[in-house]
């Protein structure tokens, strides 16, 4: 038997019935979770759990840690170690984060062949795997976990988007903006988002609200950045609204 890991969110076992306690026996797991069947390198393993130069007991902390990760693991063995590393073996449905990449990557081609209701039940699936916005929540992203936790966060944001999309193809314009609510909320900068925020109401016959959430993406721009939106931004108000954008003060 083995154990299902679950980091989309709050980092922990599917079964919920063992916690892992301590912040670096969770970095741990995660850094394993992440090339689950690979072999990561205690020089790996030591930059994501300590930012900067390591402690001196580094090593030996690490196989403290390990040791307290195969406690609550249902097959103590999925968690082995090798000549300078560990290894997680585990098969890649009892990953979430796998389970979401292939959902989301699938979802994401059907988007692309025209197959927007298959799209909404593929990236709607992916989606619930998730129980919050960001990944591996209360881990400090030290070394390799930046990139790899960042980018699981960015994927989950064109997910959203690409499901507002497909509800939109679907002319289900107020599904599309209850999608984007709560992102544009968390990340007011994505310019993709504005867009079909924009699209949505304007579908629903709202041009009032287009223009309103023209006007917002402009002052988040002007503010967070000191510009205007993109130019493609401008053109798509314009040609939704058939008038010119509103000037960046206005």
């Amino acid at each position: 038997m083995t154990t299902g890991f679950h980091l989309l969110g709050r980092v922990r076992l599917h079964d919920g019935a063992t916690g892992i306690r301590g912040v670096k026996p969770r970095a741990l797991l995660v850094t394993l979770l992440l090339q689950p069947g690979r072999t990561v390198s205690l020089d790996s393993l030591q930059e994501a759990l300590w930012d900067g130069e390591p402690p001196r007991s580094a090593v030996a902390n690490i196989r403290t840690h390990v040791s307290a990760l195969r406690a609550v693991l249902a097959d103590a063995t999925q968690l082995a170690g090798h000549d300078g590393g560990y290894t997680l073996n585990t098969p890649v449905d009892s990953c979430d984060h796998l389970r979401f990449l292939d959902a989301s990557a699938a979802g994401r081609a059907a988007l692309l062949t025209g197959d927007a209701d298959r799209a909404t039940r593929l990236l709607g699936s992916a989606l619930t795997l998730w129980d919050g916005d960001r990944a591996a929540v209360g881990i400090p992203r030290h070394g390799p976990l930046a990139g790899a936790l960042g980018h699981l966060d960015e994927e989950r944001m064109r997910v959203v988007e690409d499901l507002a999309e497909a509800h939109l193809r679907l002319s289900e314009p107020r599904a599309a903006l209850r999608d984007l609510t709560g992102l544009l909320t968390t990340e007011p900068l994505r310019g993709r988002s504005w867009a079909l925020r924009m699209r949505a109401h304007h579908r629903l016959g709202e041009l009032g609200e287009v223009s309103q959430a023209y006007r917002t993406a402009s002052a988040v721009y002007r503010t967070e950045l000191g510009i205007a939106p993109d130019r493609g931004l401008r053109l798509l108000y314009e040609e939704l609204t058939g008038g010119p954008a509103p000037s960046p003060t206005a």
